[in-house]
Formats: structure tokens, C-alpha cells, sequence
């Protein structure tokens, strides 16, 4: 081997060296970059930065405080006897869909107190069928409407016989609680959110995700059928 390619050899080499070196500082800078359960951060160090997804706790919330304090637990949890996790989220944007049950993926760092400091969140879009639990019935929504405007809330009920609408209608459907109820909740759907073919027939029971306008219009982000 002459000189030529032998240098060449060790400077291709010291390249490979540096690119090995550069990848493993990359995945050891970024521990905890994969998701975790709730139960597996519970046991986390202080300072340790995670990612952890859980599903948001039924009033643990306040969208008005700042920075936004909220609680978590396993989505596998359907007993709602797990560990709870507490989140102070200090991020700029809280996502759209954020809202009691909604599976939230959280990134930040633990605090002394067993909680997450987060900076980043990011919200799972509801499947295709979602479950009722923790969603508001029609009532107990326009009983609380004065309170519960822009804030985004999870509601069920039936499609009201008759009253589904074309896409682009001010008002998409009407839902009520019960077939006959006369309390009814009428349903914006923006032509950009996917709604289930289900929905479209008469008396199917949805859940929707999204929140009350000034006017007591119900703006939807989510659509899907009860599970």
C-alpha cells in the first residue's frame, strides 16, 4: 500500500470514528426520547428528561392557570386506581384536542416533587370509536355552558332523528341525550374533521371532542362513534 492510499485509509477511518462517536453522544442526549407509562416514570430521577403518555385525569385541569397544571394516568388504567402523575406544562401551544380523557404525550424533565416540567405535548387523535367515560352529557354541558366556553370537553348523545346536515352547514347535526329529549345541543363539524359514516345516520350516539363558542355552538375537532 503507498503512502497515498494509506493516508486515505486513516482518514476515512477517523470519520467513521467520528460518525460512530457522534451517533452514541446523540442517543445518550436524548434518553428518554421513547415514550414511557405513567407507572414507569413514577420511578424516574430528578432531572431525568421523558416522554411519557398517559390519559388526562376528568378535572385535574384549568386551561386559565399558568403555567397549565394538569394530572395523568395509564391508559391502560381503566380502574382509575394507578399511579397519577402531575404535569406542569410550560410549553406555548396546548393542543386543540387536549381535554379530559384524551391520551396526552408529554416531554420534560422530573422535578423534586415526583412531578414533569414539560415543554413539548402533543394529543392522540381520537380512533374511530371512542369510549363515553368522562365525556359530558348534553345537559350537563348547556347547564355549564356560561363556564365552559373555549374550553374543549369530550360530550356524548345521540344524533337527533332528522337533524343531520350537509357538510359546510352552520350547524352539521343536533344531539341530544335521549331519543325524544327535548335539550339539544347543536354541532359545528369544520369540513376538515373527519366524521365517521356512522354519524350520519339518525339516532347513532357519538362522542365529540371540541368546545362551546360564545354563541353555545358546539365546534368540533373530533368525531367518532361510542364504543
Amino acid at each position: 500500500m503507498n503512502k497515498r492510499a494509506r493516508n486515505r485509509l486513516i482518514g476515512i477511518t477517523a470519520i467513521i470514528l467520528l460518525l460512530i462517536l457522534a451517533i452514541v453522544f446523540t442517543l445518550s442526549s436524548q434518553e428518554g426520547a421513547f415514550s414511557k407509562t405513567v407507572s414507569e416514570v413514577v420511578h424516574e430521577e430528578v432531572g431525568t428528561r421523558v416522554k411519557v403518555t398517559g390519559v388526562v385525569v376528568a378535572g385535574s385541569w384549568d386551561r386559565r392557570t399558568n403555567p397549565m397544571r394538569f394530572e395523568i394516568r395509564d391508559e391502560e388504567d381503566a380502574t382509575g386506581t394507578g399511579p397519577v402523575l402531575a404535569v406542569v406544562f410550560e410549553g406555548t401551544t396546548v393542543p386543540s384536542t387536549f381535554g379530559d380523557g384524551v391520551t396526552a404525550i408529554v416531554t420534560g424533565y422530573i422535578t423534586e416533587d415526583g412531578s414533569i416540567r414539560a415543554d413539548e405535548m402533543i394529543t392522540k387523535c381520537p380512533s374511530k370509536y371512542e369510549s363515553a367515560q368522562d365525556a359530558y352529557t348534553v345537559a350537563q354541558l348547556k347547564e355549564k355552558a356560561d363556564q365552559m366556553v373555549d374550553i374543549p370537553v369530550k360530550v356524548a348523545g345521540y344524533v337527533k332523528n332528522g337533524q343531520v346536515n350537509p357538510p359546510g352547514s352552520a350547524v352539521r347535526l343536533v344531539l341530544v341525550d335521549e331519543r325524544g329529549a327535548t335539550t339539544e345541543l347543536n354541532v359545528a363539524i369544520p369540513v376538515e374533521v373527519q366524521v365517521p359514516s356512522a354519524a350520519e345516520n339518525d339516532d347513532t350516539r357519538l362522542v365529540i371532542t371540541g368546545a362551546l363558542d360564545d354563541n353555545g355552538l358546539f365546534v368540533a375537532v373530533e368525531v367518532a362513534v361510542e364504543q
